[in-house]
C-alpha cells in the first residue's frame, strides 16, 4: 500500500499519511510516497518523528494507493500519469472542496468532507472508528496537522477543538510542544520571495475590494499569504516552471469572504481549467491551482474572473481598475 501526499506536502498531508502508517501493525510493503518534494515545516516534522518517506515512489510496485488531502490528479505533480494510469484500489481522504475530480470518481471509496479544518481530523476520526488505537506520534502528527491547516485555529468548528483536546492528551505533550514539532526558521529563499512578490505586484479595484497578483518563482503559497497581509482583499501569486507546468496559489482576507460569498474554488478555478488545462480545488479562502500556460495571462484571467464572479454576488456590473 502507497500512502501518497501531494506535490510539496505540508503537514497536513505528511502528518495524515504517517498516521495511518503508523496505525498499521504490520508495515511491510507500506509506504508513505511523496512527489518531487516536501516543505521545510514537513520536512521537520519527518525528522522531529522519524516519519520514513520516499520521493517520486514507484506507482505500479502497489496494488493500492491511498491519496492524502489531495483529490485531483494534478497534486501528484510528476506522478500525474502513473496515477492517471494506475490499475489498482485508489481511496481518497481530503478536506478541500471540489467542483469536480475525475481522481475521486476513479477511487474504490473516498472520506471527503470540506468542513473538516483539515484533513488529519478526517484521519483521526477513521482511525477512532476503526478502533485503533493511537501511539503518543500518532497524535502528535495529527495534531500538528490540525494545528496547521486550520492556520492556528483561525479557520476551526467545535469539532477541530474537541479533535484537538483529544488528540492533545494522547500525544502526552502540550499545545506548545506539538508547534515545535513543525516550527521552522523561515528560509531566505521564502522571505525573498514573498519581498519580490510585493514588489512585482499588479493592484486592481474591483468592487471596491483590492485584488493582486504577483509572478513569482517559487513559494507561491508564502507569496500569496504575504499580499494578503500587506492588505490585498483577494491575493494570487504564480509561477511556470521549465517544463511549463502552472501553479497558482491563492488567498483572501476572511472578511471579504463573509461579506461577498466569494468562493475561489467555484467563482475562479473553476473556471480557468478552461483557459488553462488543469484542475483547482482547495477552500473559498485558500485555494490552488495546477495546471498549462503562462503564469502571467494566468493571473490576469484570475483577476477579470474575480471581478466577474463578484458581479454576479453582488448583482452589479463595475468596470475593473488597475492601479498604475
Amino acid at each position: 500500500t502507497l500512502l501518497l501526499c501531494h506535490v510539496g506536502a505540508d503537514v497536513d498531508s505528511l502528518a495524515s499519511a504517517a498516521a495511518v502508517y503508523f496505525s498499521f501493525k504490520d508495515k511491510k510493503n507500506k509506504q508513505i510516497g511523496i512527489p518531487k518534494h516536501l516543505n521545510s515545516e514537513a520536512k521537520a516534522l519527518s525528522g522531529r518523528l522519524a516519519i520514513p518517506f520516499t520521493i517520486n515512489p514507484d506507482i505500479n510496485k502497489f496494488d493500492c494507493v491511498i491519496c492524502f488531502d489531495f483529490s485531483t490528479f494534478d497534486m501528484a505533480g510528476e506522478l500525474f500519469d502513473s496515477l492517471k494510469n494506475f490499475e489498482g484500489k485508489l481511496f481518497v481522504i481530503d478536506h478541500h472542496e471540489k467542483t469536480s475530480s475525475p481522481l475521486v470518481k476513479k477511487c474504490s471509496a473516498s472520506i471527503i468532507d470540506a468542513e473538516a479544518a483539515s484533513t488529519t481530523e478526517l484521519v483521526y476520526e477513521f482511525l477512532k472508528s476503526s478502533k485503533v488505537s493511537l501511539t503518543k506520534n500518532v497524535a502528535a502528527a495529527i495534531g500538528a496537522g490540525i494545528i496547521v491547516d486550520s492556520a492556528g485555529f483561525v479557520v476551526a468548528t467545535p469539532r477541530t477543538f474537541e479533535t484537538m483536546a483529544e488528540v492533545l492528551k494522547k500525544s502526552g505533550r502540550n499545545f506548545i510542544q506539538i508547534v515545535e514539532l513543525f516550527e521552522v526558521e523561515k528560509d531566505i529563499s521564502e522571505k525573498v520571495a514573498q519581498l519580490k512578490a510585493a514588489r512585482r505586484s499588479k493592484l486592481y479595484n474591483s468592487h471596491g475590494h483590492l485584488v493582486v497578483t504577483a509572478e513569482v518563482g517559487a513559494f507561491e503559497p508564502s507569496a500569496a499569504s504575504a499580499l494578503i497581509r500587506l492588505g490585498a482583499d483577494v491575493a494570487f501569486a504564480g509561477a511556470t516552471d521549465e517544463k511549463g507546468l502552472l501553479l497558482i496559489s491563492a488567498r483572501c482576507r476572511n472578511s471579504f469572504i463573509e461579506k461577498t460569498g466569494f468562493n475561489l474554488v467555484k467563482d475562479v478555478f473553476s473556471e480557468l481549467g478552461k483557459s488553462f488545462e488543469g484542475e483547482g480545488g482547495g477552500h473559498p479562502a485558500a485555494a490552488a491551482f495546477n495546471g498549462k500556460g503562462d503564469a502571467n495571462a494566468a493571473l490576469k484571467k484570475c483577476v477579470e474572473l474575480a471581478n466577474v464572479g463578484l458581479e454576479q454576488k453582488l448583482g452589479k456590473k463595475n468596470p475593473l481598475k488597475e492601479y498604475t
